[in-house]
């Protein structure tokens, strides 16, 4: 009798055992998923794109947090206008840092890879090249990442979604013809504004095309074209973006100084993206670069920082 409780004592104490290991494993991978933590990015090559224009973006895992093993495999799906952007085939892929075996599903733009050694610090995964339609329409459109997920064995890992903003150029050639003066070549000149290759820099907030015009000097027409390819008037106020054509043969692209958001206007936005850009969080490139140039020595430092916010609460004039 003795024998018998003392059986079933030893088996409810290793059913118990049990019990808390499968307990104690199954807290573990809830803390685990809980506190591992990754952060998706997306960046591309081209901020603005026209007709048949190629591009590449970069998707990248950053902000590594709990990661003890190694990241070893991801899921994902692109997201892409299909009207504005040629197919994307799993060829248009290219595996960084070793991640490899990629496999990419075009009909639900989903795709999957691994990596044997394990990812443990932030890195680009994947560049995808895609390549514009003919015929494109002035506008914006969007490149996601989404639906992203990671492992590193343990459990999944799920991540926020990425995306970039791509500005849409209407072909040049649609800019309207101006006259042609053959005694006069195409030339245009300033004193107050800088020239150089296919930029105008230095431009003051909230100025009107009729100011800019008093501040340049040509013997040309110039046709004012706004980020949607319409023609604009004197009245209206030029913004980072804005596309001139000086005669038949000269084209530049304004870039108004802090107006980095393409608003006319310097405002606490202009601000954050300078700040992210600081930090490495969300890169200016391009257009919006050079508008963050704020003291005029053609690279974003903590000084124009500094400056743009002096310029918002009136301390500093431009």
């Amino acid at each position: 009798m003795k024998e018998s409780k003392k059986r079933l004592l030893g088996k409810k104490i290793i059913i118990s055992m049990i019990i808390l290991i499968v307990l104690l494993l199954l807290t573990y991978n809830l803390v685990t998923a809980d506190t591992i933590k990754l952060e998706a990015k997306v960046s591309s090559t081209e901020t603005e794109i026209k007709d048949q224009q190629e591009l590449t973006i970069t998707f990248s895992l950053d902000k590594y947090n709990e990661i003890e093993k190694g990241i070893n495999a991801y899921k994902a799906t692109l997201v892409y206008d299909k009207n504005i952007f040629e197919e994307v085939l799993e060829k248009d892929f290219k595996s960084q840092n070793y991640w490899e075996q990629l496999k990419y599903n075009k009909e639900t733009g989903e795709f999957v890879a691994i990596k044997k050694a394990g990812s443990i610090s932030p890195e680009d995964i994947v560049k995808i090249d895609l390549k514009a339609k003919k015929d494109l329409k002035a506008g914006k459109t969007e490149i996601k990442i989404t639906d992203v997920v990671s492992s590193e064995g343990k459990a999944d890992i799920q991540i926020n979604e990425a995306k970039v903003e791509i500005d849409i150029i209407e072909d040049q050639e649609e800019i309207p013809d101006v006259p042609e003066n053959p005694d006069k070549p195409d030339k245009i000149t300033s004193n107050k504004y800088k020239i150089e290759q296919n930029y105008i820099l230095r431009i003051l907030p909230e100025t009107t095309i009729k100011q800019f015009k008093e501040n340049v000097t040509t013997d040309n027409e110039i046709v004012f074209i706004d980020e949607y390819g319409n023609t604009m008037t004197d009245n209206e106020i030029i913004s980072t973006g804005v596309k001139i054509k000086v005669g038949k043969t000269l084209q530049y692209t304004l870039i108004v100084i802090g107006d980095i958001d393409k608003d006319t206007k310097i405002t606490i936005n202009d601000i954050a993206k300078l700040k992210l850009h600081l930090i490495e969080s969300e890169i200016l490139t391009g257009i919006e670069l050079k508008a963050g140039y704020i003291d005029n020595d053609d690279e974003v430092t903590i000084n124009d920082l500094a400056q743009l916010k002096l310029i918002l609460i009136g301390l500093l004039n431009l």
